[in-house]
């Protein structure tokens, strides 16, 4: 009993800080009379048709990404009908709104698949880690590959160099625990590992999924490749309301700074990365694009609206069909 209260006290407390972190931010971001008033404007002057765009823009990444997820299920013999991974797709993007980082979409993905393969728990839970593992490794990729190709123009100002070496240091650490967890299942080092490790339990997990999938390289490297329309038709989501707001700023450009945003707004740290991804994108695109703050916050508030439409979808799907009542 006292673990458990511990554990929810826990929860709450660290609820409770994210809640005031996104409050905080928020404040922060829109503290100035004028930027108020730019973003009011940026609105008013909106293009409808680039707005309108980026609606299946948006879709097209969130499907990707649904396809990449079905693909692995399949790998483990657990296959639902399209409606049921559009509902899967639709209800984690409702939890997204309300959870820190991206938990809330996994969290519910998770829950769905227990109450829909109540006997292969182990199964979906190696599923969704898998799946996780992918599209870091996409996100990783990616964003080596921009920062390469742009290091000087991400260092044009001190703010944003600093944004980039958090960049990559979360996407170096990401690598070095995905292959350290490829060489300690090679070498079959699980049993050697003290079992107060801080991630001994994530590693065995992910040595489990290496197994499990390593049968099926062609499913693997499918899963991989669809990670890609999932991240560049996000960034081209953005780029559609920067379009929409008259700026020029170039798809290259979008693509260059927003794996730092992805990376950054993953962190649990807010709910949903609200508050943080505004003020990434005021940063990012005013020192590097030399875009007005307003424009960069007022981008970011029209590209998010479209996930918090999904999400809203999402909740209605939730509240009319509770997965846990579908038989």
């Amino acid at each position: 009993m006292v673990e458990i209260a511990k554990s929810s006290f826990k929860k709450v407390f660290f609820g409770i800080c994210r809640v005031a972190v996104t409050i905080a931010i928020l404040l922060w971001v829109f503290r100035s009379p004028d930027l108020r008033e730019n973003i009011k404007e940026s609105f008013a002057k909106a293009d409808t048709i680039w707005i309108l765009i980026g609606l299946p823009v948006a879709l097209g990444g969130e499907l990707a990404d649904i396809l990449r997820l079905s693909v692995l299920m399949r790998v483990q013999g657990m296959v639902l009908p399209r409606g049921l991974m559009l509902r899967m797709l639709f209800i984690g993007l409702f939890f997204n709104l309300i959870m820190p980082g991206n938990t809330g979409s996994i969290s519910a993905r998770l829950y769905f698949l227990f109450t829909k393969f109540p006997n292969r728990k182990k199964e979906a839970v190696l599923t969704l880690v898998m799946d996780r593992l992918i599209s870091v490794s996409a996100l990783a990729i990616t964003s080596f590959t921009t920062t390469l190709l742009r290091w000087n123009w991400l260092q044009r100002t001190a703010e944003a160099s600093v944004l980039l070496w958090i960049l990559i240091l979360l996407m170096t650490g990401s690598v070095i625990l995905t292959a350290g967890s490829f060489v300690i299942t090679g070498f079959n080092l699980l049993s050697k590992i003290p079992t107060n490790f801080p991630i001994r339990r994530q590693l065995i997990e992910a040595a489990d999924a290496y197994r499990l999938f390593a049968r099926d390289k062609k499913s693997l490297s499918y899963a991989l490749l669809l990670s890609l329309p999932t991240l560049f038709l996000f960034y081209g989501t953005f780029y559609c309301a920067g379009r929409a707001l008259g700026s020029r700023i170039s798809f290259l450009d979008m693509v260059t700074i927003m794996p730092i945003v992805n990376a950054i707004t993953g962190l649990p740290i807010s709910l949903s990365g609200i508050g943080v991804r505004e003020s990434l994108l005021e940063v990012l695109l005013k020192d590097l694009c030399n875009l007005p703050p307003a424009i960069g916050v007022s981008i970011s508030v029209i590209g998010y609206s479209y996930f918090v439409l999904f999400g809203v979808i999402g909740g209605i799907i939730y509240l009319l069909h509770i997965p846990a009542r579908d038989n």
